[in-house]
């Protein structure tokens, strides 16, 4: 195992499969997504593969799959495939629930353990207008079908957003529930952040603060634990569904328990979640000839850029791994 400078260990990569421009929602609170184009140098799934085989040389064995839109890889079972093939504890995948109905017992077979999907309403109109198409019967299709073919705990991600969605925080735990709550449906509600096209003036005016939902969970939660990435509270209901509130990523207590690495879809591997100004190349380095040992010595200069706590840096720039 892999120790950053600062006493971190990294046994999780997060490997995004397409830009985050790539994606066939349009959410009102996103960064650029619903441009549904072909990106360019993407990562083969014989690269993903191969970059993913030498970090488990170094413990890492989390995988979680994310876009943009993932499942919009044609070659997303090829992917999941190949992954499936490496000694990992859990690989995961974030999805909107795109083609998950269809594929959701070959990915289970080839190798996905569970599945992050997005569920910001339960009313049709509030949906489209949030996603910016009508796919909600869809998307609860998706999500049973996740649940019924295993890929679990399947768990919903919630954006919040005031006057939009937040009176529906009770209403989607129920949903929860009625699938099976425990460690078959999670949800984690997520508090919205000032970046992209939740910038400035829609960040004023839809920035529902999630303090006081958390304090009613605490209040009402017949078991509470923290999740070991990131030290954020779970809080297990007395309705059986399990909680979580998560808080924007800018704060030293998110980066003191950050053990991931961030791969873009093109094989940059990032130190920090938030920084973009000391990416490691590694598709090159590949694409050039480059053998598993001098990736291997690559990663280790990854692991050692990782900084110790989030900071400003040139603006508004966090340094956290």
């Amino acid at each position: 195992m892999l120790f950053d400078r600062f006493g971190r260990p990294v046994t999780g990569v997060r490997i995004s499969l397409n830009p985050s421009s790539l994606c066939n929602f349009n959410c009102i609170f996103c960064h650029s997504e619903g441009i549904f184009e072909e990106p360019r140098n993407t990562m083969t799934a014989d690269e993903i593969q191969r970059i993913t085989r030498i970090l488990t040389r170094f413990g890492v064995d989390v995988v979680k799959l994310t876009g943009g839109e993932p499942m919009l890889r044609r070659d997303i079972v090829d992917v999941v495939q190949k992954l499936g093939e490496l000694p990992l504890r859990e690989l995961s995948l974030t999805t909107n629930g795109t083609r998950l109905v269809e594929l959701a017992d070959v990915l289970k077979d080839k190798g996905l353990d569970r599945v992050n999907i997005s569920l910001h309403s339960l009313r049709e109109e509030r949906f489209t207008f949030i996603t910016g198409v009508r796919r909600l019967s869809y998307t609860l299709e998706a999500i049973k079908r996740a649940v019924e073919v295993g890929l679990t705990p399947v768990k919903l991600n919630v954006v919040v957003m005031k006057g939009v969605n937040e009176d529906e925080v009770d209403d989607i735990i129920d949903f929860a529930s009625s699938l099976g709550g425990g460690e078959k449906t999670k949800v984690q509600f997520i508090e919205l952040v000032a970046e992209g096209s939740a910038s400035s003036s829609f960040y004023r005016e839809f920035h529902a603060d999630l303090s006081s939902i958390e304090e009613r969970f605490k209040r009402i939660a017949v078991e509470e634990r923290v999740r070991q990435l990131h030290l954020r509270h779970q809080y297990l209901l007395p309705n059986g569904v399990w909680v979580e509130v998560v808080k924007p990523m800018h704060n030293s207590a998110f980066c003191m328990a950050d053990n991931r690495i961030r791969i873009t879809y093109n094989g940059q591997f990032k130190p920090c979640l938030l920084r973009d100004d000391n990416l490691v190349d590694f598709l090159s380095a590949m694409r050039s000839g480059a053998d598993d040992e001098a990736l291997a010595e690559m990663f280790k200069k990854v692991v050692w850029l990782r900084e110790p706590f989030f900071k400003l840096k040139e603006s508004s720039c966090c340094s956290c791994g």
